[in-house]
């Protein structure tokens, strides 16, 4: 019998309509000045929402918004208004005309986009120094050895937002007598561990519900996975790429446009063929094509 990859099953919803996104605005619960933020859909008289199909790739969108000095807040609304909230969708017409404090209760915090951007991020940038030339140098400040002890620490650096006092914690990646398998010096293998246990810990959270996938059988009787909400896709989508189930890989006009190529089977997956983005890079790459005598 011929192996099958599972598939994944998934679309998303955002305020508004294709011709007018209508976006989030930040509200603070009970109303005060002190109380957590949440981005409220902005519904419009209608209630109306787009369903769509996310790119494989957003992880990195999304990552990225952890590099900029730019406000925070403005940041995760511009995201939020293009891909809707990472945790909360509307399950019916009821729920889309709902109050504030009943949205409020479903939609991520400020706090909570935060430590899951910042988490996408650090696995983000393990997972291409890793594959960088050079980029095993910029992890060693990531990995310590303390002394007398049997253990080698992962540093992991977090959002003010997400810790209130220490920004950093330090979980023990490896114990015991398998420190001997990490010599000093070969970064590598430690970071394809911490890259591990940034997966494992994400599909594990509790703090940002939630990264659990179920299984569901389709009407062909193919095994696939579901992800409960944007955040779930998108880690699913990264968990993928560093499996080899999807392969990453850069477009040809990479130094112009920034973007990334994603081939496998599924929704949103190019053919193994593809070597440019979009449309624009394929006609770049033809000018800058020499043509043949």
């Amino acid at each position: 019998m011929a192996k099958a990859t599972v598939d994944v099953v998934f679309t998303w919803c955002r305020p508004g309509t294709p011709e007018k996104p209508r976006g989030y605005e930040w509200k603070r619960k009970g109303g005060t000045w002190r109380g957590r933020q949440y981005l409220v859909p902005l519904f419009g008289a209608k209630g109306e929402w787009t369903e769509y199909v996310p790119h494989p790739g957003l992880f990195r969108a999304f990552a990225s918004l952890g590099d900029n000095t730019s406000d925070e807040t403005l940041l995760i609304k511009s995201f939020a208004k293009a891909y809707g909230d990472i945790i909360a969708r509307p399950e019916d017409d009821r729920l889309r005309l709902t109050t504030v404090v009943e949205i409020i209760r479903k939609n991520a915090t400020l706090e909570t986009w935060c430590r899951a951007i910042e988490h996408m991020r650090r696995a983000v940038v393990l997972w291409d120094r890793i594959n960088a030339p050079g980029g095993q140098d910029e992890m060693q400040r990531l990995f310590t050895r303390p002394k007398g002890a049997s253990a080698i620490l992962y540093w992991r650096a977090h959002h003010p937002l997400e810790r209130k006092s220490d920004n950093t914690t330090c979980p023990a990646l490896v114990m015991g007598k398998d420190v001997a398998k990490y010599p000093v010096g070969q970064i590598v293998p430690l970071a394809r561990k911490a890259l591990q246990y940034e997966i494992q810990s994400a599909f594990t959270d509790t703090e940002t519900p939630s990264h659990t996938t179920a299984c569901i059988v389709t009407p062909d009787l193919h095994l696939a996975l579901r992800p409960t909400n944007l955040l779930a896709f998108m880690w699913l989508c990264f968990a993928r790429v560093v499996s080899g189930v999807i392969e990453e890989r850069r477009c040809e006009m990479f130094e112009s446009c920034g973007e990334y190529i994603y081939v496998g089977r599924g929704p949103g997956l190019q053919r193994n063929d593809t070597i440019t983005c979009s449309a624009a890079c394929r006609q770049e790459k033809k000018r800058q094509t020499p043509k043949s005598s």
